[in-house]
């Protein structure tokens, strides 16, 4: 025998404050871009996250061989090279924000 529904579920208690077409509206709206040089400043940071995070993922990994006792962990270069792949990902953002 099931038990029977003491309280009724509201449906849009599961919803958030925004709608759906709200959420597609914003993503769409940060694609276009007025001039190519938005654009380029836009694909470079783009460029740079993806480096940073592909170093990121190298260092996991060595981190983690080093933790299970199978192999080195990651290198001083290579901790260097992310901490400046960050910098220059923080830098090229700020750019984008603050241009006109």
């Amino acid at each position: 025998m099931s038990k029977p529904v003491t309280h009724k579920k509201s449906a849009a208690a599961w919803r958030s404050s925004r709608s759906i077409g709200a959420a597609r509206y914003a993503r769409s709206s940060s694609r276009t871009w007025r001039e190519p040089r938005e654009k380029k400043a836009r694909g470079a940071w783009i460029a740079a996250m993806r480096v940073r995070k592909a170093m990121q993922a190298r260092i996991v990994e060595a981190f983690g061989t080093y933790v299970n006792g199978s192999g080195p962990g990651p290198t001083d270069e290579d901790l260097l090279v992310f901490a400046r792949l960050a910098i220059a990902e923080q830098r090229l953002a700020r750019r984008l924000r603050q241009s006109p």
